[in-house]
């Protein structure tokens, strides 16, 4: 096998950016990271595939999904924004969400009965669960 000149193998994309070769060929299926060329029948990577990869890693790290990396990738500056947006919307939800539930568990933690399991106030939240409040809402009411 004749390498091509300045391109990385699958093998050496890997070693380079720490993802596994069963994981760069995925991105391969999905488009977001493709091989420059084919020597042999095996992928070769210009040098820029170890950014490419890079930024799915980052933006994976994020809590961006691969569809939303490719969008991103592929979109306009202004959908690029909407993603952002989105993205920033979804955060903000979700720390809501884990805020609310380490209240929760921090009255689990102080809670008088000294025993959760026999604390008529965690049954009384699991009850307003049932009914169909918010875990927010079912630990406001209790409080």
């Amino acid at each position: 096998m004749t390498a091509i000149q300045g391109s990385l193998s699958i093998g050496e994309l890997s070693a380079r950016t720490g993802v596994p070769t069963s994981t760069l060929r995925y991105y391969d299926e999905l488009g977001l990271v493709r091989p420059a060329a084919r020597d042999a029948g095996r992928r070769r990577y210009a040098e820029s595939a170890v950014r490419d990869v890079g930024l799915i890693l980052c933006f994976r790290e994020i809590g961006f999904s691969l569809a939303e990396i490719e969008s991103f990738v592929a979109g306009e500056r202004e959908s690029r924004q909407e993603l952002i947006d989105r993205k920033l919307a979804e955060l903000a939800e979700r720390q809501h969400r884990i805020e609310v539930a380490r209240s929760a568990l921090e009255h689990g933690r102080r809670c008088p009965a000294s025993e959760p399991m026999a604390c008529t106030r965690f049954w009384s939240i699991i009850e307003d669960r049932l009914s169909g409040l918010s875990l927010e809402e079912s630990h406001e009411r209790a409080h």
